[in-house]
């Protein structure tokens, strides 16, 4: 997934029992859709985590209620009701026994009663940028069903569901890293658990590729970084383009980053052994050691050092 810069996290939660107020809160979260219930007394819990790409949202309607419209996002709904009948597009169904994909472009109604549901929401843009990277094409999402691709992968999303509202949950969703993390996790689960338009076997074997490619580049860096290699050595070495070997990484590293980026990563885990090797009395210095892993600037490296050890590098060395 490419770098996605991280907006600050979302918490909400109401309850409302006014047909507009419902209407404002699933616009808040991309879904704009009317809103009516069945008698006049009703009321509407409403609990949403997220941030600018990605929405978590627990919702629960006491009494019979219908909501039509059309999404902006791509949303996943699970979860149990006394009643819920769904169609978007050209597609219906009964009941919450498996997951619903409701997606841009095709105007759903829902028709239900005393429900408790999550809607796993991401971004269309979002899930192009993780869809191009990982099957390394840039071909437009589209999806065949909003029904899972088999039962099994239907049950991997209510998991996964299960997983999203623990995280939102815990103080941890307030780090960036954690919520980038979740939101590629549920984007590529979307990608595989839903059927996407096109040949599946041959995004597979484009994954398979990709994973190839990053293997051996990873394995390039790892034996080559005390040489002057450089990104295109490595993408030389694993047969393909910089621009290639930049989505290779960012769809299988954990943490998406780019090759140059992997290569610093790994020069500095470097230079951090030889200040642990190291000895003042010898005549060993920061600045050299710094410049021997490609660090040119002491200053930039000691900053770089301390954000990633918590410790300044001279400390290390003089330990």
């Amino acid at each position: 997934m490419g770098r996605t810069p991280m907006s600050a996290p979302f918490h909400r939660v109401a309850t409302v029992r006014d047909p507009d107020a419902v209407a404002s809160l699933f616009a808040e979260v991309r879904v704009p859709f009317s809103f009516s219930p069945a008698r006049p007394e009703f009321r509407y819990r409403h609990c949403h985590d997220g941030d600018e790409h990605l929405s978590v949202v627990r919702l629960g309607l006491d009494g019979p209620f219908s909501a039509w419209g059309d999404t902006e996002v791509f949303g996943v709904t699970d979860g149990r009701a006394t009643c819920y009948e769904w169609s978007t597009g050209a597609e219906s169904g009964t009941g919450l026994g498996t997951p619903v994909l409701f997606r841009p472009g095709h105007p759903t109604l829902v028709v239900g009663d005393a429900v408790e549901v999550t809607t796993i929401n991401v971004t269309r843009p979002l899930l192009q940028g993780v869809a191009d990277t990982v099957y390394g094409t840039e071909t437009p999402v589209a999806f065949a069903s909003a029904r899972p691709v088999t039962d099994r992968l239907g049950r991997y999303w209510a998991d996964l569901a299960g997983m999203a509202r623990d995280t939102v949950d815990s103080a941890a969703f307030a780090e960036p890293l954690v919520r980038a993390q979740l939101t590629r996790h549920l984007a590529v689960a979307m990608l595989e658990c839903f059927p996407l338009v096109g040949d599946r076997q041959e995004r597979t074997l484009s994954m398979e590729a990709q994973t190839r490619v990053y293997r051996t580049a990873v394995a390039f860096f790892d034996g080559h970084a005390s040489l002057p290699v450089t990104v295109e050595d490595a993408a030389r070495a694993a047969g393909t383009t910089t621009e290639a070997l930049v989505r290779a990484f960012r769809a299988n590293h954990p943490r998406s980053l780019t090759p140059a980026a992997y290569l610093r990563t790994t020069r500095l885990a470097a230079a951090h052994a030889d200040l642990l090797a190291g000895d003042p009395a010898r005549g060993d210095t920061v600045r050299e050691t710094a410049a021997r892993w490609g660090f040119a600037h002491p200053g930039r490296f000691a900053g770089v050092y301390r954000a990633v050890y918590g410790v300044p590098p001279r400390r290390t060395l003089e330990r």
